[in-house]
């Protein structure tokens, strides 16, 4: 039964391989689709381990919409400049292996000088498709270690079974970015976020966030901190790597540690191929990603390793000047 429940996550995960994405990270495809006005794009993106056992592959599809009002006199349909200025208004659907959902936020960038900063607010709701789990989420005695269940293994041998549970995520996301533009069309930037987490499940706050692949409890706050880089060598190549940190709450209840602060790093390196004045977009990326303290982590070198690709098109619009030239 446990083999039948891992083959059928990585049917699932396949699957979501050919529906519509949308990722939270750095979104280097819109540094040559976005416009002023409106923005809709749907992408199919996932990652995997080199070798099975530790980290949880992911895939997810969405359907995404932006909306960049300029803060100048630019006309609806342009592309950005090297420092565009807007307000930003976002909205999209989300569905994974183990949850789908909605999300809706707002921003602004309001400066066009370099190095630039924006600013975000985003609300995400999730269900969990029968995939909400209980997660060891402090090493005691006789009561587990977070090795155990945060994994890959343990995961998939448990989703869509008889100790899952269908249940309801809400976040919000706050998030603070800056970047710097080079004249040659590089970008560096450095975004931070802060996140909030309720999860209703009843496994005494146990749970799991699929989408960072780190366990959480249900009223929980997240730490995500991104450091990008995107470097064009034409008009359809371009060179890219991101790291990403991510740090959860510790919570503690008298002299008991219901939950411990857990943390991991990722790093990824690629290429990346946009075609059609910026419509079609594909990236391929390698890296690796690391648990910073050693007893939360019992794997090998080898399973750290990742793959990931992505593919995002826009939808054009009648009145985007670059496709009517």
């Amino acid at each position: 039964m446990a083999h039948f429940r891992r083959f059928t996550c990585i049917l699932v995960i396949g699957f979501c391989l050919v529906a519509n994405a949308f990722a939270s990270d750095f979104n280097h495809s819109a540094q040559t689709g976005f416009r002023y006005g409106p923005n809709m794009a749907w992408t199919l993106s996932g990652n995997t381990p080199f070798v099975w056992g530790k980290w949880l592959p992911q895939a997810y599809g969405s359907l995404h919409y932006t909306w960049l009002e300029p803060l100048d006199l630019l006309t609806y349909g342009e592309k950005l400049g090297r420092t565009p200025s807007y307000w930003r208004m976002d909205a999209g659907v989300e569905i994974t292996p183990f949850y789908g959902g909605y999300l809706a936020g707002i921003g602004i960038r309001p400066f066009k000088f370099n190095p630039q900063i924006e600013l975000n607010m985003t609300y995400e709701s999730y269900l969990y498709f029968k995939s909400n789990l209980e997660m060891v989420t402090a090493d005691v005695e006789g009561a587990g270690r977070i090795v155990e269940t945060w994994n890959a293994d343990y995961i998939t041998n448990n989703v869509y079974g008889d100790d899952a549970e269908f249940d309801y995520a809400q976040l919000v996301d706050m998030s603070a970015l800056i970047s710097y533009s080079f004249p040659r069309g590089s970008v560096l930037g450095l975004s931070f976020h802060y996140i909030l987490s309720d999860v209703s499940t009843g496994y005494n706050g146990k749970s799991y966030d699929y989408k960072r692949n780190i366990p959480v409890f249900s009223r929980d706050f997240l730490f995500e901190v991104e450091n990008y880089g995107r470097v064009p060598l034409n008009e359809n190549f371009a060179l890219l790597y991101r790291t990403t940190y991510y740090r959860t709450g510790y919570l503690r209840e008298g002299h008991t540690v219901q939950k411990e602060s857990l943390s991991y790093g990722k790093m990824l390196l690629g290429g990346h191929f946009s075609w059609k004045d910026g419509l079609q977009n594909i990236s391929v990326e390698v890296g690796a990603w690391n648990r910073f303290k050693e007893r939360f982590y019992d794997g090998s070198l080898a399973q750290q390793f990742l793959f990931q690709v992505e593919y995002e098109g826009y939808f054009s619009f009648p009145f985007h000047r670059s496709y009517q030239e």
